[in-house]
């Protein structure tokens, strides 16, 4: 395998964008525990004691909304339109402004109400790149390296959250340490706009606004270890396939045919990658920890340090083993953990007030429960973390891929948003056993995964083929009549 050029570079830097996401994620549970954050934002009464909590409702909020944020900046028109009129790269450069912005109004914050504004700028922020970056990742990697570089947005993401844990075990319990943490996330988003501008543009946009000889010149640049043939051959397919689905785009056509039912599958991936629970981990894991009697801040810091280096594997497996055997057996193993962690839970705990605790002072019981949950994000972090953004962000056609990815992302933020807002609650009601759910979809997960096709090591261009190929086995008494860039709506009955 030949080295990649500018390729590796570009990912990196790009990722540094799911890397604020990470520190989002991983430094706002450990803050909604910080007595400082209670008596400074919160303004509890009691902000000093242990037994100090801000109401569920409320920290699902805090949380939520970040996810109403992406919610909006993921929504397709407006997604779509930075990505195509802007370009990937000027879309992930607003993307950091606007974090900066949101990070300065979190920090200064003396209310709820101004921490939730700063956090809707954050998740803005997040929103637009979580589309932005995947795409920019894939469009510039070559095909035997696309799904490792685009691996990296899940990689730099998980490390954010073990790095955002980290600096929380240190920070969160100073005096106005919550202010600390939060600063911290100036620094990648400050580095995103000093590197950002000097890399190249994707070449596919590039040559989607008729810029050909700069779409050129960024490959070749890219390409520069396999040489300006190889870049001038990649050129020329990316131009027959723009050639292929020439004329005007319309949304109807993003939600009809062949295309709609691409929509459907990748933002059925990204919707289960949400609701397989993840996340419950990743934003209450605190509390759930101290449920065991352990201590909530040190053990999610460990959740957050197996997330990450579980991630590291899927960079060299997804290009050996492919994307749909990882999600398969990932959903398999979610789904064996989940289930184990529901059982122990149903059995083991019992709810005081508001709080979990276990019934039983054995420790076996809880270190039961953390093997469970470790095992959880193990699988999660080697398949189904890194695969549903690679495998989204290869399968539409250049046409329509911008729009494409904004309904899939969206999606994502919709089940991150129902996690975040309503998995306090259903703990609060239902205990451990809402693990149950989460194992169900675990398994909708290995039925979805099953019928993929696999997409390792072939071009953008001609990952279309597979899927007619699959639509064709589908839908044996239809056929859509394309071209190698696929994506045409117009169909003949056979």
């Amino acid at each position: 395998m030949k080295p990649p050029g500018k390729a590796t570079t570009a990912a990196l830097v790009a990722s540094l964008g799911a890397f604020l996401f990470g520190l989002d994620i991983g430094y706002i549970a450990p803050i909604l525990e910080s007595a400082s954050f209670k008596r400074d934002v919160a303004h509890l009464e009691n902000w000093s004691s242990s037994d100090s909590q801000l109401p569920p409702f409320v920290s699902g909020f805090i949380v939520a909304i970040f996810s109403i944020g992406c919610i909006i900046a993921s929504f397709p028109a407006i997604s779509s339109y930075c990505l195509d009129e802007l370009g990937r790269r000027s879309s992930i450069i607003l993307g950091a402004v606007l974090f900066l912005v949101g990070c300065a109004v979190q920090a200064l914050s003396l209310s709820v109400y101004n921490f939730c504004i700063g956090r809707l700028i954050s998740g803005i922020s997040i929103g637009l790149m979580s589309s932005a970056v995947p795409l920019y990742q894939a469009e510039m990697a070559p095909p035997d390296l696309r799904g490792t570089l685009t691996s990296t947005y899940q990689l730099l993401l998980a490390f954010g959250i073990f790095i955002a844990a980290l600096l929380d075990l240190f920070l969160v319990n100073l005096d106005g340490g919550w202010k600390l943490a939060i600063a911290f996330q100036a620094v990648p988003a400050s580095l995103i706009l000093m590197i950002m501008p000097f890399l190249p543009r994707s070449p596919r946009w590039l040559a989607q606004q008729g810029r050909l000889e700069e779409a050129e010149a960024s490959l070749v640049d890219l390409r520069s270890a396999e040489g300006p043939q190889v870049a001038k051959k990649e050129l020329e397919e990316i131009v027959e396939e723009i050639k292929a689905l020439d004329g005007q785009k319309t949304w109807r056509e993003v939600f009809s045919g062949n295309i709609g039912f691409l929509v459907l599958i990748g933002a059925s991936l990204q919707m289960l990658q949400q609701l397989v629970g993840m996340n419950a981990f990743m934003y209450f894991g605190p509390s759930i920890f101290t449920s065991f009697g352990y201590s909530g801040t040190l053990f999610q810091m460990l959740t957050n340090a197996v997330n990450f280096l579980m991630t590291i594997p899927a960079l060299f497996i997804i290009e050996t083993a492919g994307r749909r055997a990882l999600l398969m057996v990932g959903a398999v193993g979610m789904g064996i953990s989940s289930a184990s962690l529901a059982i122990l839970g149903h059995f083991a705990m019992e709810q005081h007030g508001h709080d979990l605790v276990l019934k039983s002072s054995s420790p076996w019981v809880g270190a039961a429960m953390t093997t469970a949950i470790f095992s959880f994000v193990s699988f999660f972090a080697a398949t189904w973390g890194p695969t549903v953004w690679v495998y989204c962000a290869e399968m539409f056609p250049l046409k329509y891929r911008a729009r494409c990815l904004g309904v899939t992302t969206m999606t994502n933020w919709v089940g991150n948003y129902l996690i975040a807002q309503f998995t306090p609650v259903l703990l609060n009601v239902f205990g451990f056993s809402v693990f149950i759910i989460f194992t169900f979809f675990c398994g909708v997960a290995l039925m979805m995964a099953s019928y993929l096709p696999e997409t390792r090591g072939l071009s953008l261009e001609h990952i279309g083929q597979l899927f007619q190929e699959r639509f064709d086995k589908l839908f044996s008494v239809s056929r859509v009549t394309v071209k190698p860039g696929y994506g045409s709506t117009d169909t003949t009955t056979v």
